[in-house]
């Protein structure tokens, strides 16, 4: 068994997989147990404040066949993967918040609970494989989302290529999905709030999920808020599977051939030859 250092909250629940160890500064009191209910904080943070001391999430391990690299410990780079949508009960289910249903689904598959505020954003701290990686759904609302994910970058260290932001795709059709190393935001306004709060920076991967777009003249944003029907329901069900296993090779493996064709899958999925 490799034997793990696994820098996080002194809360986090201890596995025979992992000695941890709680190297966590006081400022870390600012992340709180969350409650039931979402805490939404006054919009002032951007990617540029660090009110609290930044914080390296890190993963070091050391293999019994050492020998091969002198001994070194290897450290692992820590993803941050937030997905995207709104607070409240009002909007769960919708279209628009696909992104937060994506991030359940990691949570639960991966074992990491969600139970800290952060930064406005509800948080879980685990790993996937040896990675360390933090899941967070913002609670300010779609808007503005990079008021969450800027401080939590820059607190945690998190390099934008490791940066994983999931959201709605209205350009893709209704469950289908697309990963993709960088991108512009496509007028997804929660898209744009994340990137003005990581400096104008657009190079972070991106997992869009798609939605389809509104039927006739129906109104976007009607149909943003709208919950899917029942044959959607089956399909954005079957994409939240494919997503997180998705997610644990591109934090495994980077984008590599396994990604390639996980995108091509993703585009003819609903193509019969």
């Amino acid at each position: 068994m490799i034997p793990l250092l696994l820098t996080l909250f002194p809360s986090y629940p201890l596995t025979d997989n992992f000695l941890c160890t709680q190297i966590i500064s006081s400022e870390m009191l600012g992340a709180i147990p969350a409650p039931n209910s979402c805490i939404l904080a006054p919009r002032t943070s951007t990617f540029r404040e660090k009110r609290l001391l930044p914080v390296r999430l890190r993963v070091t391990a050391s293999s019994p066949s050492a020998d091969n690299y002198g001994g070194a410990k290897v450290e692992y780079t820590p993803w941050l993967i937030v997905g995207l949508g709104n607070p409240g009960n009002k909007y769960h289910g919708t279209r628009h918040n696909v992104g937060f249903e994506m991030i359940d689904q990691i949570s639960h598959k991966e074992g990491i609970l969600l139970n800290t505020i952060q930064s406005k954003a509800l948080i879980g701290i685990g790993s996937i494989g040896e990675v360390p990686i933090l899941l967070a759904k913002p609670q300010a609302y779609m808007n503005f989302s990079g008021e969450s994910v800027g401080p939590l970058a820059a607190y945690y260290k998190v390099p934008l290529r490791h940066i994983l932001l999931i959201y709605d795709e209205m350009n893709l059709p209704n469950g289908v999905l697309r990963l993709q190393p960088k991108a512009g935001h496509g007028h997804h306004n929660g898209v744009k709030s994340v990137i003005g709060h990581l400096d104008g920076r657009r190079e972070f991967p991106r997992l869009c999920i798609g939605i389809g777009n509104p039927p006739g003249t129906m109104d976007m944003k009607a149909f943003l808020l709208q919950k899917f029907s029942s044959t959607e329901r089956k399909q954005i069900d079957a994409a939240l599977e494919q997503g997180a296993d998705a997610v644990r090779t591109l934090v495994l493996n980077g984008f590599d051939d396994k990604i390639t064709r996980f995108n091509l899958g993703q585009k003819y999925k609903y193509h019969r030859v």
